[in-house]
């Protein structure tokens, strides 16, 4: 299931990771600012979606424990335990890098103990959630893990979606070295409102209403399922070590429905249009295959990985009925009858993609490291729609990376590296005219560089600099998807984590942006320079104190995000906006088992904003909000 994903403010697992959700902390256990998720937390610079302003699950830079996967569903936190955000020094040492960074999901492994660890909760905006996480060995060699959660959310718009997840991951260690992991796991969601999407007649804000009020038309709710399993195994084979994956991720939609408002007037009046949305699938196999051995050399160690990619990915989409519904108030129902849809003929897509790669690290103690790569891709896709079949598109492109990084103190590394990839390109979004289109894959490159501080041993600082370009794609004047040019993303991310002090734990990052466009539709004055929802900064602090001595802890989250690019023409901008969250923890036990109680208020004061996406879009940000939960692991 992938929810619609908004600019919006705020948004390696070991033996026993499964067993500690009580323990579950992103701000404790972040290795750096760039992006970590913990259980139901996340926090950091970057997410899955979004980073150094571009989308590793959009462009196919998912892992799941390192191995390639490509993700057409969001994995349920039933299945998954975290997910680390790998760019710049973080990426370094990283088996085949990618320009717009990795999204790295680790699994819950079952451990050799039997344990159950339940969480339930309430909020933000009212709704309520059960979850429950279980591991069981059974015998020696054999464990299972697996996991079950019920959602009754209430959404910052007024929605009140249904979610229910489940997962099922044994663990077979048969010998030393030896580990094989199959996984399934689904997730259903229905009565999943679309959230209300604002496009105003001109260079202003929609004006501010209601919050947590659900004013498009009752019936335009979505539902459908997800799946994501597959197979991981490894074991040493005459001195390498061979690991595996074969993974299936697919989001199967019965409806949809997505609800704009355009021609929005300061007074709030404007036209409302729903677009319905027959079933559709987007489903993909992939996997690989990688071979690795390490050779030591006195203080070097040198390694060698031999990989094997595939995917095969199909989607079914389009088809869909445009309804304008006329004239309307936002912020206010004016309830219509569901209609008759009149749906169309759909498109059909199919990409292939194999690659083979090679890649040579050396680890020098004390002086570096050191690694080079380079990958041979042949990439395919077919599109057949109602008015015939596209072109084939193909591409065959040898894909390059190297990093190095320098120890000239015990506690100070420099490091650069290069990347070149071939990506998938962002979906159309509803306002175009061919919405849900994917242009074909694109070519990318990156390089970075920058230095790592240990100020003390629990206490790191990272600043780097960044330089991405790819093939730009965006509305044009006629609201038709596409290349409209080439973007380069500049910039500079900041990241202190660790112990500033005994008992007090700081994650703070800031990211300095600079976003260009060059290309015809710039040097014609169609479009601006800059990328429409584009922000120069984005600033977040999180500060965790545990009293000594004591099971309670206090926490604070504030983010702040500088002007937002609201239009093509470059000549509108949302508003800075700021927002805090503050919360604590209680820990005590049950029995003899742990368990933590978690409160946290959200936007504490109130502030009002809107978010800016693709094409000009708005949407409201998140109100003040109160959430608890309980944790336990009994």
């Amino acid at each position: 299931m992938r929810r619609l994903t908004i600019a919006l403010l705020l948004t390696t697992a070991g033996e026993a990771a499964l067993a500690q959700r009580a323990d579950d902390n992103a701000t404790t256990q972040a290795e750096d600012a760039f992006g970590t998720s913990v259980g139901n937390e996340s926090f950091g610079l970057y997410n899955p979606f979004s980073v150094r302003g571009f989308s590793p699950v959009d462009a196919g830079n998912v892992r799941i424990e390192g191995l390639y996967f490509d993700q057409q569903a969001n994995p349920t936190g039933r299945l998954i335990e975290g997910t680390t955000v790998r760019v710049g020094l973080s990426a370094q040492s990283y088996p085949f890098p990618a320009p717009t960074g990795i999204a790295d999901h680790s699994l819950r492994k079952a451990g050799g103990e039997a344990r159950i660890s339940p969480v339930i909760g309430a909020g933000p905006f009212g709704g309520w959630f059960a979850e429950a996480d279980a591991q069981l060995p059974v015998g020696e060699t054999l464990s299972i893990a697996g996991g079950a959660g019920l959602y009754r959310d209430e959404t910052h718009y007024g929605g009140d979606p249904h979610y229910f997840s489940a997962s099922i991951a044994p663990r077979w260690q048969p010998a030393a070295g030896v580990e094989v992991l199959p996984f399934w796991s689904r997730t259903r969601y229905s009565d999943e409102e679309a959230e209300p999407l604002v496009f105003t007649a001109g260079d202003f804000l929609p004006p501010k209403i209601a919050r947590k009020n659900f004013y498009p038309q009752e019936w335009t709710t979505r539902k459908g399922e997800s799946f994501n399993y597959g197979l991981i195994g490894e074991a040493p084979v005459a001195g390498w070590t061979l690991r595996g994956g074969v993974f299936r991720s697919a989001n199967e939609r019965e409806r949809g429905f997505a609800n704009l408002f355009v021609d929005v007037q300061p007074d709030a009046t404007g036209r409302e249009i729903v677009i319905a949305q027959p079933d559709s699938k987007f489903a993909s196999t992939s996997g690989e295959l990688r071979l690795s051995r390490s050779f030591d050399e006195s203080d070097r160690r040198h390694t060698v990985h031999l990989a094997v990619r595939g995917r095969e990915q199909t989607r079914r989409y389009g088809g869909d009925d445009v309804i304008d519904l006329g004239p309307t108030v936002i912020g206010v129902r004016e309830a219509v009858a569901e209609p008759v849809f009149d749906f169309g003929a759909q498109s059909f897509d199919r990409i292939e993609q194999q690659t083979v790669g090679a890649t040579y690290e050396l680890r020098w103690r004390d002086v570096g490291e050191f690694s080079v790569g380079v990958q041979k891709t042949d990439y395919s896709k077919a599109t057949d729609t109602p008015a015939g079949a596209l072109p084939t598109s193909n591409d065959s492109p040898w894909l390059y990376n190297a990093t190095a990084a320098g120890y000239l103190s015990d506690g100070f590394v420099v490091y650069g590296g290069y990347t070149r990839g071939l990506e998938e390109s962002p979906q159309a979004p509803d306002i175009a005219t061919n919405r849900n289109e994917a242009p074909p894959a694109i070519r990318t490159e990156q390089v970075d560089a920058g230095i790592r501080w240990a100020i003390r041993p629990n206490l790191k600082l990272v600043a780097g600099v960044f330089d991405v370009s790819k093939p730009y794609y965006d509305l044009d004047p006629a609201s038709v998807f596409a290349k409209l040019g080439t973007v380069r993303h500049r910039g500079v991310e900041l990241s202190i984590a660790g112990e500033i002090l005994p008992g007090l734990n700081l994650v703070a990052g800031n990211i300095l942006l600079d976003a260009e466009v060059t290309g015809e539709a710039v040097d014609l004055g169609l479009i601006g320079r800059v990328p429409v929802a584009t922000t120069k900064r984005y600033s977040i602090a999180s500060l965790n104190y545990r009293f000594p001595d004591s099971p309670f802890s206090i926490d604070a989250l504030a983010e702040s995000t500088g002007d937002r690019i609201a239009n093509q023409e470059n000549s509108f901008v949302v508003p800075p906006r700021a927002v805090l969250a503050v919360g604590g923890r209680y820990r005590f036990k049950i029995g003899d088992k742990s368990a933590t109680l978690r409160a946290q208020v959200g936007n504490i004061f109130n502030n009002y904003g809107f978010g800016v996406g693709g094409g000009g879009l708005f949407v409201y940000n998140l109100p003040r909000r109160f959430s608890i939960n309980l944790a336990a692991d009994l």
